[in-house]
């Protein structure tokens, strides 16, 4: 067969996306379609340099860091960015030969490997895994870690310095043109949060030993048929066997999971399970209970299972730009970023609604440029009668008939209201409260790595307790606390402004690459939601 995606069965999107830093990211920014973080496409392996140059690519020319740079061999390291200063016992203070701890000759060895083993797991995480940063640690980390490089500009045909090409990493540029990876100009870290996490919906008769609640199971998993997987960064070819995914619930560690069924004599529908991401089923959940009043599980399955065809899963409408990288490997085309872009937790939308928050007067913008025709009739017209008009309009008409007239300058906030509700269903901060109850789920705001991370932390935790006949579990739940989700953030629909609000998000719609891949899904799944009632 060769290698061959699955992708997230709700939108389409490959799982294994890669990414290229740009200058000043750190190198745990880049990473290939396996998740592998490496330096790879090298200069040499560009097709032209004369194109790189005019796209604005460079060059990294690196040099190995010293043991003295180092967050592992140097306990007094801090990278170069950083604000904070030394502790004054690391600095400070001068130990003496009773202050050290005594070791023999012949263990120094191996406490001294086994001090390493801890920093690196500890102080650099990163380290165990491949696939998308963990945490704090690469999301706010901008530094190259103690590492340094020099970035040249690629100028010409000829290699930059007279570098040896195979040892010089590829930055892509502001329009590098290479469709192998994101680039770090086009999207940052923060946007492609959970980009490559996966998740299945697994039927409960694959279960190991039958399915239990684990502390970590969503209401509605109680009483369906269907329980949900751990995750996994990243998925396995089809020709590669099942991924792994942590933590392993009901006892399944490697699901199988497909979004075709090739062998339909001999493999029940059921013993396959749905891929997906976590923020997709998130959006799911939320159409499911504002259609159904619940989490119609067994409906999704039952379309799937009714459409679960090669022809039937590559013929679901989408945007024209999931088609488009639906190659072998996923083709990362530019200007297609958002596609990768996590919904739920959108950067610079929280600010943006707080200034509505914050601003509930209409500041309507002045219109400059008045039609005198008709003007007259239209501001001898009761006010009943005018917004009896604007309410059958919609934004386009408005915009027209507010540049036609003064008098539809100001209109109330009732009527921006019900734009942003027509034209932007998709925009739950804006849905009244106890509309629907929804939580996000917990397996929304973690990626696969770092679950993995703190289910590994967990175990090592549990293991020191448990030798000091310490009570394990609510200590270690109080140190180790399961991942959990806030509420969303609301906005109050008699005290937001919501002209500001809609004139924001249109403003700033090609920044807010989470907000459009949300629309995409949404989409999407209306169309899911469709076939649900069709099958019902």
């Amino acid at each position: 067969m060769g290698y061959s995606e699955v992708y997230c069965h709700l939108c389409g999107v490959s799982f294994n996306i890669a990414r290229r830093r740009k200058p000043g990211e750190p190198d745990l920014a880049s990473w290939d379609y396996t998740g592998r973080q490496c330096d790879e496409p090298g200069v040499d392996e560009v097709d032209s340099l004369e194109q790189c140059a005019r796209n604005g690519c460079a060059v990294a020319v690196k040099y190995p860091k010293g043991d003295d740079d180092d967050v592992v061999n140097d306990p007094d390291y801090a990278p170069e960015d950083s604000d904070e200063e030394p502790y004054e016992y690391d600095s400070d203070h001068d130990s003496d030969s009773g202050d050290a701890m005594s070791v023999d000759e012949e263990g120094s060895t191996a406490t001294t490997d086994a001090y390493r083993d801890f920093l690196s797991s500890t102080l650099d995480p990163q380290g165990q895994f491949d696939g998308e940063p963990v945490g704090s640690f690469g999301y706010s980390n901008t530094n190259t870690c103690g590492r340094t490089e020099t970035i040249l500009p690629i100028t010409g045909d000829e290699m930059p310095g007279g570098h040896d090409p195979e040892v010089l990493e590829h930055i892509p540029g502001p329009n590098c043109t290479e469709a192998n990876a994101y680039s770090g100009y086009r999207i940052s870290l923060e946007e492609m949060r959970g980009c490559r996490t996966a998740q299945f919906l697994v039927h409960k008769s694959s279960a190991e030993g039958g399915w239990k609640p684990d502390g970590l199971h969503e209401p509605w998993e109680t009483s369906q048929d269907w329980f949900l997987s751990g995750v996994c960064d990243g998925m396995a070819s089809r020709d590669m066997g099942d991924s792994t995914v942590w933590p392993a619930r009901g006892g399944l560690e490697s699901p199988w999971a497909d979004n075709v069924n090739f062998d339909t004599e001999w493999t029940p529908s059921n013993d396959l399970a749905m891929p997906f991401h976590p923020w997709c089923f998130d959006i799911f959940c939320r159409q499911s209970k504002a259609q159904f009043k619940h989490v119609n599980v067994s409906g999704l399955m039952k379309w799937r299972n009714a459409e679960f065809s090669w022809e039937d899963f590559h013929s679901f409408p989408r945007a024209g730009e999931v088609y488009a990288a639906q190659e072998q490997f996923w083709k990362h085309e530019p200007g297609a970023e958002y596609l990768v872009a996590n919904p739920l937790y959108v950067p610079c939308l929280p600010s943006l609604l707080a200034a509505a928050k914050e601003n509930n007067t209409d500041k309507s913008p002045e219109v400059t440029k008045i039609r005198e025709q008709g003007r007259a009739n239209l501001e001898s017209l009761p006010l009943d009668i005018r917004l009896l008009i604007v309410g059958l309009l919609d934004s386009a008409d408005i915009t027209s008939l507010r540049m036609a007239s003064t008098v539809f300058t100001n209109l109330p906030n009732s009527i921006w209201y019900r734009l942003v509700r027509n034209e932007m269903p998709w925009l739950w901060e804006a849905w009244d409260e106890g509309e629907i109850e929804h939580t996000p789920s917990p397996w929304t705001v973690m990626t696969a790595n770092e679950m993995k991370l703190l289910i590994e932390e967990r175990k090592h935790y549990s293991k020191i307790l448990a030798e000091e006949y310490t009570p394990v579990n609510g200590l270690l739940d109080f140190l180790l606390p399961n991942p959990s989700a806030g509420p969303d953030v609301k906005l109050s629909r008699t005290n937001a402004n919501w002209h500001q609000v809609y004139v924001q998000i249109k403003q700033n719609w090609d920044r807010l690459k989470g907000l459009r891949n949300r629309q995409r899904i949404w989409e999407d799944v209306e169309e899911v939601m469709c076939l649900i009632k069709k099958y019902s």
